[in-house]
């Protein structure tokens, strides 16, 4: 059947304002007009994905080619560049566009213009009939090009806050709207300046400026250990890493780690192969011991102001005493 005989059976023209398209099939003519109204009622339902269609084969030709994995690995490829294309329809437009002895499809009937694309044509067409073919339908207002009314959408796109539900139509202002109202609050010490996030642990700093405030230590409760803490979140964290032998292990090169937010910053390393990665060593992994361990060291400060311990190197203390070192 000739070109002609096919045109003459596509009866069903669209009425649209501007559009030429006509179809042999009312579904078809229906299914067209859905784009005039900018109406998608086919979405992806992967996770993370915001494509909508106005046609169920072109959603699923959206989910075989992006979403499902070809066992293999098969492509289309075009016989005249060898271009490769994940489907069939792709391949397909691929030819027509770029191979066929006319490259441009598209013609206006009153100036005899070629087109590559319809939109093209489209917005052509307001040259000869004044009408604007693209039309908002959350404001009606109409544009020349389909790239004018895209860019104009942009501005009925919201961005809502999180915290407080206000909408706002630029991203960078909700940023700043976060920063400005939503801004983590500060509780700062008027006696060190020191800042902190959280109130509970303010207040627990401030117990430390008080010259009569009853200091809690926490000792370790295992025999020949001296080590003490001044918060009892410490000491169990200590009896689990040497006394008890939890560990946090990374699963990639067995290191041994011993808070997990530790771990989750050494597997972060991990995925940055640029940097080197540094494995902290151990006594049972080969760290020296201490050359000056329980040996009294000289602060910076009597450095500083000319005060020199004598015998400095003679004196140690002795791991189950308190000792005081006078210089």
């Amino acid at each position: 059947m000739d070109s002609q005989a096919q045109n003459k059976k596509k009866t069903y023209a669209c009425l649209f304002a501007g559009c030429t398209s006509v179809f042999n099939r009312p579904y078809r003519l229906a299914q067209h007009q859905l784009v005039h109204i900018d109406v998608k009622p086919f979405a992806c339902n992967q996770p993370n994905c915001t494509k909508v269609y106005t046609n169920k084969s072109h959603l699923d030709r959206h989910i075989n080619s992006v979403h499902k994995e070809s066992v293999n690995d098969f492509l289309y490829c075009c016989p005249k560049c060898m271009k490769k294309y994940a489907n069939r329809q792709n391949l397909k437009r691929h030819i027509k566009v770029s191979h066929t002895s006319n490259k441009k499809h598209f013609l206006c009937d009153m100036c005899k213009l070629y087109f590559k694309k319809k939109h093209q044509l489209r917005s052509h067409m307001h040259v000869h009939n004044g009408i604007k073919p693209f039309r908002c339908l959350l404001c009606e207002k109409d544009f020349v090009t389909l790239y004018d009314k895209k860019k104009h959408m942009k501005n009925h796109k919201t961005y809502e806050c999180d915290q407080c539900n206000m909408k706002f139509n630029r991203w960078s202002a909700l940023i700043t709207h976060k920063k400005i109202v939503h801004r983590s609050r500060e509780y700062i010490c008027d006696d060190c300046g020191k800042v902190f996030k959280e109130r509970s642990h303010i207040i627990r700093h401030i117990k430390k400026h008080k010259p009569n405030a009853l200091k809690s230590i926490y000792f370790c409760p295992y025999e020949n250990c001296h080590r003490h803490y001044s918060r009892n979140s410490n000491l169990k964290q200590h009896i689990r890493v040497k006394h008890e032998g939890q560990t946090f292990d990374c699963s990639i090169c067995q290191a041994k780690l011993s808070t997990k937010a530790k771990l989750k910053k050494h597997i972060e390393q991990h995925s940055r192969p640029e940097l080197m990665l540094r494995i902290q060593k151990t006594l049972e992994t080969g760290r020296k011991k201490r050359k000056d361990e329980n040996i009294f060291k000289t602060s910076s400060a009597l450095k500083l102001a000319g005060i020199i311990c004598k015998d400095i190197e003679e004196v140690t203390i002795p791991p189950s005493e308190n000792a005081v070192v006078k210089c």
